[in-house]
């Protein structure tokens, strides 16, 4: 009896032993469907029908799986439980595995969409100030913006101010722009500015400042972290409708993106896409073109400029000047393409020509990198090379990776053959290894303001490309280039009192542009040719938009060096372009000197249209007791004006250009 009745209770035991394992099993069945249903609601616009099929599924194992597990069925009883839970375990361990990995994705999307951004500002000198510690700058002139609402102009410089007392004793002066206060403490007008603290990267491609990283040093920083302007968080909207997207490079020497709210602005890229023909325009737009800048009062300057006062600065300077909404927004670290060139295995790119560049932490000697010309596959040390050329860096590599126009234009094209080469290779990819990699490329050193629905609605978009038919050269997607045509003028600028290289941009072309955007983007109706040309034996050249304009690029007239024209040429000038000229004369001791215009009230190279009221003073030497010297003839001026017209550095009545070259290719080194 005894022993029935211990074989009973051990047999009770493990009926309560296995119904406990059957709960536990129950609860972690649960647990994971639960957390792979969420994971799978959560991949909005993606699949709605398939996911739906699949969390019903699920439910229904669930169900039948509890059944089963409690069904009493004394026949093989043990082996169909130790079958059931096998299997159980299986799905157990399905259910994690798929919601981590879309999890995992979802994550590295979201954090695409920076929710915050780093602002960091630095107070900086010249490294002749014998000062090392902020703490010591006594009776000084300080530099800082006069934006009182602006983080890193004014907020986070009045930390440093009020941590080192440095109100007490110094003078702050207040500037609209960090490149006038940069020039002022060149000229030793201050002696300390309050600057982003990537203003190395910013500012040394200013023929100016190119060496401004060995004549500046930082006394002190500081950094805050705060939510993104809301007109940068974008909306949940799907891209099943034509879309723009403006793509914004960031030279930066170390990864990731979100301490660069202020950035230099070299690369912007405007894109549209139509998902329903599966075409996109592309334009580049050069770093020096002139255009009014929203944040700095529309006045008229290189659109790179506006990169210095964050994202949405550069926006709202492209919307405005192109007239064309701009819905999404990327904005890139270049030094992350290596990154995401790397994990796609390198790129196939056709390189225009041979060059030398800086390795991406912008080193030369041993670093240096050499691409030669041809088809090839690139590494993303190369692909960053290729994407940043603009200059032939004859002196540090060669004549053999020196040959080709460079130019931002090229620079703009390098560029997109990269992002082509890249779009070829992500077609390409069949591993959920290299899925891991390029999210964690992009993600660290990629700021958007596309939500995470937005980001996933590009599904639909990649499906439909998928499962369309290639065309004969193979391509999924449509690429239709365009060239904002235009030329060179040098102006005097406002702001930082500096001569600095401009790119004129032609109105005709830029017409041309807004048009085939808007044609793309279903704005507006597309104008068939009704007619066609093309000569047997001659390579055919697909029209480039823009880059053919059918007017001439409209320049400014600007103010001349009179050091170089005699009274009766400035005279002259002044009433062809409706100014007086108050003349001031000043006695010289030497018959040699006289008559030479020593001064002028306006600079050279300013524009005219910005000169208020339109009289100048003009200072102009006279022998000392003695008549003034006689001028020459008009007869002679009007030859001196026909002969040096196009050298006088702003005499040409024609185009105003100031006597610089006009060419839409050739590019001056001056930014």
């Amino acid at each position: 009896m005894r022993s029935k009745e211990r074989e009973k209770l051990r047999q009770k035991k493990k009926k309560k032993r296995s119904l406990i394992i059957d709960i536990v099993f129950i609860i972690f069945s649960l647990v994971a469907s639960i957390y792979l249903i969420y994971s799978l609601l959560q991949l909005k616009r993606i699949e709605t029908v398939l996911r739906i099929i699949i969390i019903g599924i699920v439910t229904l194992i669930n169900v039948l799986m509890i059944i089963n597990l409690f069904r009493r069925n004394k026949k093989k009883k043990r082996i169909k439980k130790g079958i059931k839970r096998f299997f159980l375990l299986i799905l157990i361990i399905i259910y994690i595995v798929i919601g981590f990995n879309i999890n995992y994705v979802l994550s590295k999307i979201d954090n695409m969409n920076k929710e915050t951004v780093t602002t960091t500002t630095s107070l900086v000198t010249l490294k002749t100030n014998k000062i090392g510690n902020a703490k010591d700058i006594y009776k000084s002139k300080i530099g800082i913006g006069k934006d009182k609402n602006d983080t890193e102009a004014y907020i986070l410089p009045m930390e440093i101010v009020k941590e080192y007392g440095l109100d007490k004793n110094n003078e702050l002066v207040p500037y609209d722009d960090y490149l006038s206060m940069i020039n002022d403490l060149y000229n030793k007008k201050i002696d300390y500015a309050f600057l982003p603290s990537g203003y190395v990267t910013m500012y040394n491609s200013v023929e100016q400042f190119e060496n401004i990283e060995e004549e500046t040093k930082v006394l002190a920083s500081t950094s805050k972290e705060e939510k993104k302007d809301d007109e940068l968080r974008g909306s949940s909207a799907d891209v099943s409708k034509p879309f723009t997207l403006l793509l914004m490079g960031v030279d930066s020497t170390s990864d990731g993106i979100k301490n660069a709210n202020s950035f230099n602005g070299d690369s912007l890229m405007l894109i549209t896409f139509n998902p329903s023909t599966l075409n996109v325009t592309m334009l580049s737009i050069p770093r020096d073109t002139y255009v009014p800048i929203t944040c700095m009062g529309n006045v008229e300057n290189k659109i790179t400029h506006s990169a210095a006062h964050g994202a949405k600065c550069v926006i709202n300077t492209i919307q405005n000047y192109t007239g064309i909404k701009i819905d999404y927004y990327a904005k890139i670290n270049f030094k992350g393409l290596v990154d995401l060139v790397n994990a796609l295995g390198g790129v196939e790119v056709d390189v225009p020509y041979s060059f030398c560049e800086q390795d991406s932490k912008r080193r030369w000697g041993s670093n240096t990198i050499y691409v030669k010309k041809g088809e090839q596959k690139l590494n993303g040390e190369q692909a960053l090379a290729l994407a940043r050329n603009r200059k032939n860096n004859e002196k540090k590599c060669g004549k053999e990776y020196s040959q080709g126009t460079r130019n931002d234009f090229v620079r703009g094209q390098n560029q997109q053959l990269v992002i082509h080469g890249i779009i070829n290779k992500v077609k390409k990819i069949n591993s959920i290894g290299d899925v891991y990699s390029i999210l964690d490329s992009i993600s660290n050193n990629l700021d958007t303001n596309m939500s995470r629905e937005t980001i996933l609605s590009f599904y639909n978009v990649v499906k439909d490309i998928m499962t369309t038919k290639r065309d004969k050269d193979g391509e999924l997607v449509s690429i239709q280039k365009l060239f904002l045509s235009g030329s060179d003028q040098i102006i005097y600028d406002e702001r930082s009192h500096l001569e600095l290289y401009n790119y004129i941009p032609n109105q005709s072309s830029k017409s041309q542009i807004v048009n085939a955007m808007k044609v793309n983007l279903g704005l507006k109706k597309e104008k068939n040719e009704t007619s066609f040309s093309y000569t047997i034996g001659e390579d055919y050249e697909t029209n480039v938009i823009g880059k053919n304009p059918t007017a001439s690029t409209t320049l400014y007239t600007l103010i001349p060096d009179f050091s170089s024209y005699s009274r009766s040429k400035a005279e002259n000038w002044a009433a062809n372009h409706g100014f007086t000229i108050i003349w001031n004369e000043v006695s010289v001791s030497s018959s040699s000197q006289a008559g030479r215009i020593t001064k002028q009230s306006y600079p050279r190279k300013k524009r005219t249209d910005l000169c208020k009221p339109k009289t100048i003073t003009l200072t102009i030497t006279v022998y000392k007791n003695t008549a003034p010297v006689t001028p020459p003839s008009d007869n002679n001026d009007n030859k001196e004006n026909e002969g040096n017209e196009g050298n006088t550095g702003g005499n040409n009545e024609n185009n105003g250009s100031g006597g610089e070259n006009s060419s839409s290719t050739e590019q001056n080194t001056t930014p």
